[in-house]
């Protein structure tokens, strides 16, 4: 094609734009796949339903797995709050604040449906005799007080089940 000036346009504007738009849509394609990659957590936080009883004759907390995902006794900490008394119980606080920490009749420590684990107590001094209460360090919760609980991942730090019961 001759022009006024005896140029030829190899390309016109055009297909020129259509190009550079195609470019800058692959890029950008590029660049949300690999950020949307790299952005996503590599721990996914288990989900499960639990159902706890406690039993204040033995200084036990008993957590049921009625389903869900498994996870471990080793990445779970036990949050407990009744008012404003509260504690934190992780598996490592075995001898310390917590006696037991353990799955019922088992020495795993993966919980998985179906499974039971507890955390057992130290015994109150002053209120052995009458079962009137559990003590962790010195966190006490009493007879008929509504106790809050919660597991949670410490991978993650994000809620596997949460709840409450009557002591």
């Amino acid at each position: 094609m001759n022009t006024a000036g005896g140029r030829e346009a190899a390309v016109s504007p055009v297909v020129g734009v259509m190009l550079m738009l195609a470019v800058t849509v692959m890029i950008a394609a590029l660049v949300s796949a690999f950020a949307g990659g790299f952005s996503e957590s590599p721990d996914k936080t288990p989900q499960s339903t639990i159902k706890v009883r406690a039993s204040l004759y033995d200084n036990r907390t008993y957590f049921d797995h009625a389903g869900g995902d498994p996870f471990s006794l080793n990445t779970i900490r036990v949050a407990l709050q009744a008012g404003e008394n509260k504690t934190t119980l992780r598996k490592t606080d075995t001898n310390g604040i917590v006696v037991n920490f353990t799955q019922v009749g088992s020495t795993e420590t993966t919980i998985r449906p179906g499974d039971t684990f507890y955390i057992e107590s130290e015994t109150p001094d002053n209120i052995l005799h009458e079962n009137n209460g559990i003590r962790f360090g010195n966190t006490l919760f009493l007879k008929n007080q509504e106790v809050t609980w919660m597991i949670i991942d410490t991978r993650t730090s994000k809620t596997i089940a949460i709840g409450s019961v009557y002591l």
